[in-house]
């Protein structure tokens, strides 16, 4: 009897979880037209400005901001470009700049 009532709890302690697994999965990466807001550091390459972001990726930027000392960090709010002149891909059509604590 004692086997039985142990397994009947632990059946009903397994079925009545209160912290029920919810992955969350990564948002998708932006495509080409799709509008975005990258947080990251500034850095020089030969050909493009780059946006070096919080996670780990590297933007070429339309602009080369010369008023913006490489390691400054900024916000970017732009557009993903289909095709650019510089050899690093992505590529983000800058529309503005802003301080770091702009982006979400």
């Amino acid at each position: 009897m004692r086997p039985l009532l142990l397994g009947v709890f632990c059946l009903i302690a397994a079925i009545s979880r209160c912290d029920s697994p919810d992955p969350r999965l990564p948002p998708p990466d932006p495509r080409p037209g799709d509008f975005v807001r990258i947080r990251g550091t500034l850095d020089e390459d030969v050909d493009c400005r780059l946006l070096r972001a919080e996670d780990g990726k590297v933007y070429s930027l339309s602009q080369r901001l010369p008023r913006l000392a490489n390691g400054s960090r900024v916000c970017v709010h732009g557009t993903l470009a289909s095709v650019s002149q510089c050899l690093h891909q992505p590529t983000i059509e800058v529309d503005e700049i802003r301080n770091w604590n702009s982006c979400p």
